[in-house]
């Protein structure tokens, strides 16, 4: 069992890294070097066939990986265990589950390891094996909540939670650049929402009185006007997770644009040519054809022609048929913007 101090910080330190999303380790590995007087710390860590080398130091020359393999689950090796190793060394290797397997490496070109240095990596391994668990939680954890919150962003939709006085808590990316750049209201400093005239104003303050008394809802506010954005507000006050203080829940939207994002993606997507997909696009941002000729630089009778293309191609009978097939279905939502 850890007892000293610095071991109770090593333990800390190892859960703290291995929530953070750097992946770096950069506390641990500073202070297992510091308390045993290694030149390099270097943690290997095989997901599923791939190592990944997270190393403080100098690049330590250690064991070929075969070797290290058949190292024995948390049983402390020493250099002279190895066979032509450069150096004072000391290898722990831990196995928290199938698929997962770690190894801390200890290295001094010329100073051998003190006998509580390799108490120390034995009395850690178990606390090693649960941080690398941890570790790979999170990282699946990050990875989910990147990709829900890339949809939601070409998708034009996002999440808050407002305070009872109208102070955004909580905010998705997507969300909160959406209160930046409404053009009827706007997020604050010190994180309020509030309205850029009176007009804009007075609407917010009622929607969220609404949705405060508990009145049935949701209750809509015009974010932005020409784009066709809104925010709206559930009713009723809860609290969305632990330790966090009743909230409003509150939902924005913003129209996707089509026209902003790969052209070439969604013409492949349709089976489209470049000109047939930039007029797509350009209808379901909610041009009419002559609207969209003129952007294109096209007569009325070219962007007619085309969209009848667009129609046989993508089995729709006209505009409002098109921009529904196209905004209702998965392409849009998989669509990024160029970079």
């Amino acid at each position: 069992m850890l007892q000293q101090s610095n071991d109770v910080e090593i333990l800390r330190f190892l859960y703290a890294d291995a929530r953070a999303p750097g992946g770096d380790w950069a506390q641990s590995l500073p202070l297992l070097a510091t308390m045993t007087r290694a030149r390099a710390v270097t943690l290997l860590i095989e997901t599923r066939g791939t190592l990944q080398r997270v190393a403080l130091g100098p690049k330590a020359p250690l064991p070929p990986q075969p070797r290290l393999e058949a190292l024995r689950h948390s049983r402390v090796y020493a250099q002279d265990e190895f066979e032509a190793q450069t150096g004072m060394l000391r290898v722990i290797r831990v196995d928290p589950i199938a698929g997962l397997r770690g190894w801390l490496c200890l290295w001094h070109p010329f100073t051998d390891f003190r006998a509580v240095d390799t108490v120390l990596l034995g009395r850690i391994a178990p606390y090693l094996e649960q941080a690398l668990e941890i570790w790979l939680d999170a990282g699946a954890e990050r990875a989910r909540q990147a990709r829900a919150e890339a949809l939601a962003h070409n998708l034009g939709a996002g999440w808050l939670w407002l305070d009872p006085t109208g102070r955004v808590v909580e905010a998705s990316e997507t969300a909160r650049n959406a209160l930046l750049r409404g053009t009827a209201l706007r997020l604050t400093v010190n994180g309020r929402i509030e309205g850029r005239n009176p007009v804009a104003g007075r609407d917010f303050r009622r929607a969220l009185d609404l949705a405060l008394a508990g009145a049935e809802g949701p209750h809509l506010v015009t974010l932005d006007e020409t784009a066709h954005a809104e925010l709206a507000i559930e009713p009723g006050l809860a609290a969305p997770a632990p330790g966090i203080e009743p909230s409003l829940r509150a939902v924005v939207r913003w129209a996707p644009d089509v026209a902003g994002r790969d052209l070439a993606a969604l013409a492949r997507a349709l089976g489209l040519n470049r000109s047939e997909a930039r007029l797509t696009a350009l209808i379901c941002d909610g041009n009419s054809l002559a609207e969209a000729a003129a952007v294109l630089g096209w007569t009325l009778e070219t962007a007619r022609s085309c969209s009848k293309k667009i129609y046989a191609q993508t089995g729709t009978r006209g505009q409002p048929d098109l921009l529904r097939s196209v905004l209702n279905g998965a392409c849009v939502a998989s669509l990024a913007a160029p970079s």
